[in-house]
């Protein structure tokens, strides 16, 4: 009875699949390069997403001072972390509320992936902070999140969930495509015909490279490349990088800035006193040319590439002179490379107001398929649940 009255209430607040539906598509990632957010617009035809309206900001610097120290210490004080997620959800609300102030559409719902503290998949455990129930009061709107933890409690590493968007919006049927996120770190998605789509961490792409360069620049990334292209590849530094053991695993599999930090680099830097430190920034990008290099099949036409390491011209060189597929910005694909991820939370966040099935089995090593995701209502509809149900 309960849930032959919760279908019916669904079946009264929800529009219907065939109809055109929005969402809010919301990310900041391990970067925290700034707060993403865009409004997609589902197709119900294909369901596939257009990007309709896009806002970007930057996180205030004592959110991103915060966030940095504990990502990169592990330790946190709880008052300062409960401050900073009251700052970041604040930050976040604003970013939503003027998006649906300039929206035609209803929105309905918000994915909101929250800013990643601390992943930790050998543990099948992620933290990210976010008050989700604040955003759907303060939006009246409600509210997908926790999208890892679901994946986990299945037995799966939480990451990579970028290719399940990736397939439903870059796959095609005449080509085999890949697509590689340059975030923090760089994953990558294989959509092959007659497979099932891949995805996993490949390593770092610009946390080692922002690491490095806000301690010899003290600015916080190389948005150009201009100071990679400074320096020269270290081969020796290169294949010592390469050494560690995460790059021989097989997928699946995850990672993050706790594995790839400063204190790893130092390590391994330290071993080269004389090296020059432009020469380190050129090699770090190097490190993710080979990765992409090494993790392509013969079969990929085309390598879509995007994230905020696709400004960094540098390193879209490296990547373009090793690898052997032709290489091209998301907006070939009709999305700005800059709000791929927004846009993937999004469409995420409709899959779970459909509470849609998806399968992540070959991509985070899952048992089983389910739902990604978990939804917050405010309280209007809340009370319209409740009063449904009670008839």
């Amino acid at each position: 009875m309960l849930k032959e009255a919760m279908m019916n209430w669904l079946s009264k607040v929800l529009p219907s699949p065939k109809a055109s539906r929005s969402a809010i598509g919301l990310m900041s990632g391990t970067s925290l390069d700034g707060l993403d957010a865009c409004i997609v617009r589902e197709n119900p035809e294909d369901h596939r997403i257009e990007v309709v309206n896009t806002l970007r900001s930057e996180l205030p610097s004592q959110i991103r001072g915060g966030l940095q120290k504990i990502i990169q210490s592990g330790e946190v004080n709880l008052d300062t972390l409960l401050h900073l997620e009251h700052q970041y959800t604040e930050a976040v609300i604003k970013q939503c509320q003027k998006l649906i102030e300039s929206s035609d559409h209803k929105i309905s719902v918000i994915g909101f992936h929250g800013q990643t503290l601390w992943h930790a998949p050998h543990l099948r455990s992620t933290l990210q902070i976010g008050f989700s129930e604040r955003l759907a009061e303060a939006t009246l709107t409600p509210v997908a999140h926790q999208f890892r933890r679901g994946d986990m409690a299945r037995g799966g590493q939480g990451a990579p969930l970028a290719p399940l968007f990736h397939e439903a919006h870059f796959g095609r049927d005449t080509e085999n495509v890949a697509v590689l996120n340059l975030g923090g770190i760089a994953n990558l998605s294989l959509i092959v015909s007659g497979k099932p789509v891949e995805g996993w961490d490949l390593g770092p792409a610009n946390t080692l490279s922002d690491i490095w360069h806000q301690m010899h620049q003290n600015k916080p990334f190389d948005f150009a490349g201009n100071y990679a292209a400074s320096g020269c590849v270290n081969d020796d530094l290169l294949m010592v990088l390469l050494k560690d053991p995460y790059f021989a695993k097989s997928p699946p599999k995850s990672t993050g800035r706790e594995y790839f930090s400063s204190a790893w680099l130092s390590a391994i830097v330290n071993q080269f006193p004389f090296i020059k430190a432009a020469d380190v920034q050129a090699t770090l990008n190097q490190l993710t040319a080979i990765l992409v290099e090494r993790a392509l099949p013969n079969e990929i036409d085309i390598l879509v590439v995007c994230g905020g390491g696709i400004h960094n011209a540098h390193l879209m060189d490296q990547i373009d002179n090793t690898v052997v597929p032709l290489v091209v910005s998301s907006d070939t694909f009709s999305i700005d490379p800059d709000f791929v991820e927004a846009a993937c939370f999004g469409w995420l966040g409709l899959q779970c107001l459909d509470q849609q099935i998806m399968e992540t089995r070959p991509i985070t090593g899952s048992k089983v398929a389910g739902v990604l995701g978990s939804l917050v209502f405010p309280t209007s509809e809340t009370e319209t649940r409740a009063a449904t149900t009670s008839t």
